[in-house]
């Protein structure tokens, strides 16, 4: 077991972007179906489901999660068994315990083909039919489902204008994909096939020798981009995709060096190739500081002359302020990177580095495995964007309000930071925020931040138990959406407490709550034990119990229970106690709005 554990373990530490499949295949032999956890971030059950031979695929696929430590078991239907599935809700794939399922449909799955002599009109309505056959497929489950869009036709009918001109196969399974992503709901993923084709290199969805013999269409070449497509969807929706982009300066967001080079000598613009591929890079991050990843700097510079080249180079993309924490120093980097993650208050395993020196990408892996490490090669900054996306570390499937103001509400959490070191009295402190607290139950409008919060918060999260959005629309009457403002700023949606009332028992049961770590501090947890306190008296309730599950990232929360008078035990996920017997919680200052 020893040495199967040290396996798994060398499988997390790879970088598996340039494998290919017999690679991949190699390193499944490594791996025992029976090794118990170690490591593993999640624990995860898939259903897969299609037309024709999928074991390759699942067993490259549990690689792919493997090396991002998520642990699943993955059941096969029998081949051939799509075509059944989505017309048969009975099949054991729909009433399967499964937190996945995975459909990969083949263009042959379609209901119609259309004729050259079809009317417009009329391929319109045909594809509408298709949509709205997968709309009533999908309906059948809360779970998460991962999809591929139709595939591209073995053959054109109309030859070279069969992709452009209605009455062509090609032309039809593009319109309908265009339906399919249009009305996906929020718990189906949809995996453009052309464009995995495109991004990938070697990759193949016609090899009709693989198709006569498996009815797999896609050369074997195809499945490792396929099977790690499906893993970022998996990694995503799980909430456990990267948030902090920590960057390196020279040669990394611009050319040349500061200290050597000066402000006005580094190269970031259009003149040339080599400046338009490092101006790009920053419009590259600059879009996804827009959709809520945090960007942070470190690198061995002189602060005050970071300042001076963002300054003076008006052509960058990026701005000083597009960033949430800048660590310009001569220390070593993975001090540097551990600060920001203590200022940012986000564990390392959401950190990304990127670096153009091997040697400071191979110190941080080293002292860091936590974070994913991308050395970048500064001869060529053309491949900047595409080495970074070929890992799919982003999810951007639900972005809400929150995610687009996470830069500003950082920076100004370091403002709050800076005020409260500086105050001698934090009870004055935090009355001095003139805190607002607003409460509501679960709506259309909060209900895709909530699912979001239960399933990536850590810090401060009572135990695993996850509700899709329609079964919080449908419990919302237990539900509380915690929304959060000071006179620093609007943090937005905060937190989700989902409970029950046992009046037999006269128990009032937590079954998950969570909060967002940017307003840990504020005491917003004493103010709802209180809340809830008033709330079980209002019930004839007078004991308050919960699961909660111990683990290294929920101290904060494990001290505030500790406080409340609960005894924590590893060998305990059970909790209640007499309300009688709880331990008062501390003066909050925080005033109520919206009071259900």
């Amino acid at each position: 077991m020893k040495h199967r554990t040290s396996k798994l373990l060398e499988i997390q530490k790879l970088d598996l972007s340039e494998f290919d499949f017999s690679s991949l295949l190699n390193l499944t032999n490594e791996i025992s179906n029976n090794i118990k956890k170690c490591e593993f971030r999640k624990n995860i059950e898939i259903s897969i489901s299609s037309n024709y031979t999928t074991s390759f695929i699942t067993k490259i696929l549990n690689v792919f999660l493997i090396n991002k430590k998520i642990s699943s078991k993955i059941i096969e239907s029998e081949f051939d068994s799509l075509k059944f599935d989505i017309i048969d809700f009975s099949r054991k794939i729909w009433n399967s315990k499964s937190d996945f399922l995975i459909f990969i449909p083949s263009y042959q799955n379609l209901l119609f083909s259309p004729k050259i002599n079809d009317n417009r009109k009329m391929i319109i309505k045909n594809a509408k039919k298709e949509s709205n056959f997968w709309k009533k497929v999908w309906n059948q489950t809360d779970k998460t489902i991962i999809q591929t869009t139709f595939d591209p036709p073995f053959f054109s009918p109309l030859g070279f204008d069969d992709p452009v001109k209605y009455g062509g196969l090609y032309h039809y399974v593009r319109l309908v994909n265009s339906l399919l992503i249009d009305s996906a709901p929020s718990n189906v993923n949809l995996i453009d096939v052309e464009s995995l084709l495109i991004n990938n290199k070697n990759t193949s969805w016609k090899d009709s020798r693989m198709y006569y013999l498996t009815k797999q269409p896609f050369s074997m070449e195809t499945i490792p981009a396929l099977a790690k497509s499906i893993s970022g969807r998996i990694e995503g929706s799980l909430s456990l995709s990267k948030k902090v982009i920590v960057s390196d300066l020279d040669n990394t967001l611009w050319g040349g060096i500061l200290g050597d080079d000066g402000p006005n000598g580094v190269i970031c613009d259009n003149n040339t190739p080599e400046g338009e591929a490092f101006y790009n890079f920053q419009k590259y991050l600059k879009k996804l500081s827009s959709q809520g990843i945090i960007l942070s700097i470190c690198s061995k510079n002189d602060e005050k002359f970071v300042k001076e080249v963002f300054k003076k180079n008006k052509n960058f993309a990026l701005k000083y302020e597009d960033f949430s924490v800048i660590k310009a120093n001569y220390n070593d980097k993975a001090k540097n990177i551990k600060e920001i993650s203590k200022i940012l208050n986000l564990n390392i395993d959401s950190f990304v580095f990127i670096d153009d020196s091997k040697i400071e990408c191979e110190l941080v892996k080293k002292i860091i495995p936590n974070i994913h490490v991308i050395n970048l090669d500064s001869s060529e900054p053309s491949n900047y964007i595409s080495k970074i996306e070929s890992y799919n570390l982003f999810n951007f499937k639900n972005i809400t309000k929150e995610d687009l103001k996470r830069t500003e509400s950082y920076k100004k959490i370091r403002e709050y930071d800076e005020v409260k070191t500086k105050s001698s009295n934090i009870d004055s402190f935090l009355k001095n925020l003139s805190p607002k607290l607003h409460l509501k139950e679960v709506d259309e409008d909060s209900v895709t931040r909530s699912n979001q919060l239960l399933g990536k918060t850590n810090q401060f999260k009572f135990n695993n138990t996850i509700f899709s959005e329609k079964e919080l629309l449908k419990i919302k009457n237990r539900t509380i959406v915690l929304s959060f403002e000071d006179k620093f700023q609007n943090y937005g949606i905060i937190g989700l407490l989902v409970y029950q009332l046992d009046k037999k028992n006269k128990l009032l049961f937590i079954n998950n709550w969570v909060m967002s770590c940017r307003v840990f501090s504020r005491r917003i947890e004493d103010f709802m034990i209180d809340f809830f306190i008033k709330k079980a008296a209002n019930y004839n309730c007078d004991i308050i119990g919960f699961d909660f599950n111990i683990s290294e990232k929920n101290i904060y929360l494990q001290n505030f229970l500790k406080q409340l008078n609960f005894r924590l035990s590893k060998q305990k996920t059970k909790y209640s106690l007499k309300i009688s017997k709880l331990k008062k919680p501390k003066k909050s200052f925080i005033k109520l709005y919206n009071n259900l």
